[in-house]
């Protein structure tokens, strides 16, 4: 007999018909499944894996290896705008729209 662990933050609506509430857990390779009876005595699969291992769906390892923006360091652009005013704008008076 295998023996699943839940989480405090589990979800407590049926992983596979996302209407019922969790009456008991299925446990697979991949891990626990959270569902009602109906879904269980169905055999019904989980509709997603919302947080698969690397924890957010979709995201792959390589992905996070490349990064969001590639390797190396940070770079400014290229066009950067105008320079900041200086002297700083005095700030509008309060109750009164920004100029």
């Amino acid at each position: 007999m295998t023996t699943a662990t839940v989480s405090p933050t589990a979800v407590t609506t049926c992983e596979a018909c996302w209407v019922e509430p969790v009456a008991g857990v299925r446990v697979t390779a991949a891990g626990a499944d959270l569902l009602c009876r109906p879904c269980a005595v169905g055999g019904y699969p989980r509709r997603v894996d919302l947080f698969p291992p690397l924890g957010i769906y979709g995201l792959t390892e390589r992905r996070i290896e490349a990064g969001r923006h590639g390797a190396g360091s940070p770079q400014t652009p290229p066009d950067q705008g105008p320079p900041l005013p200086h002297p700083p704008p005095v700030p509008s008076p309060p109750g009164t729209p920004p100029v």
